[in-house]
């Protein structure tokens, strides 16, 4: 590993993607109105700029909390708002860089307490890891409590260039759509990669 060498994280943004900005300090309500407009464009309704702008606004909320090194919306069914999020996180990987400790450190950092879970180790162009697939149920509502079926992968990858672990994790609560947010989830996590940054 080179120490004077300074990578980037990158990763697909498949047709759909909405880049959330987490970690600017930007007034969500605002950015998810104008963010709507844009990406349904003038001929949308009302009620669909304002459903999806909420849903957008929500999920920016939600993943601010947890610190993402960067994170996306991605919109499944725009006319209904329905939308899944991935994010890439980077973790110290002081202690973990070997597969067989990568779900020790998942176990700290995304705790989850799922009612299924699968874990199969991969080989991707970033690196081996682990991949992680959940099935959560999640309590919504501050008035109504009810409970919320939430699908989740995560990918856990050890690049050889750096001393960190990357993480990317997908999350959807419309289940009929697994299959293929599973499939695209696969994409984007061969697609993760470090580059390096030129100076000059």
């Amino acid at each position: 590993m080179n120490d004077d060498v300074t990578w980037q994280c990158l990763i697909a943004e498949p047709e759909g993607s909405i880049r959330l900005p987490v970690g600017q300090d930007t007034e969500f309500g605002e950015w998810s109105k104008q963010t709507a407009r844009n990406y349904l464009g003038g001929d949308a309704s009302r009620g669909e700029l304002r459903e999806l702008a909420s849903s957008l606004a929500r999920v920016a909320a939600t993943s601010e909390l947890g610190d993402p090194t960067f994170a996306y919306a991605y919109v499944i069914d725009a006319a209904k708002a329905l939308t899944a999020v991935y994010e890439v996180h980077d973790y110290d990987g002081d202690g973990y860089r070997s597969v067989d400790r990568l779900q020790d450190l998942l176990a700290g950092v995304l705790p989850s307490s799922p009612e299924r879970r699968s874990v199969t180790e991969v080989n991707l162009p970033a690196g081996p890891g682990v991949r992680v697939q959940e099935l959560l149920s999640v309590e919504t509502g501050s008035l109504f409590k009810k409970k919320t079926m939430t699908e989740t992968v995560t990918y856990a990858v050890i690049p050889p260039q750096v001393d960190n672990i990357l993480v990317l994790r997908m999350t959807w609560t419309n289940l009929v759509f697994g299959e293929a947010l599973l499939e695209l989830a696969q994409t984007l996590a061969e697609s993760l990669e470090l580059a390096e940054i030129k100076e000059g």
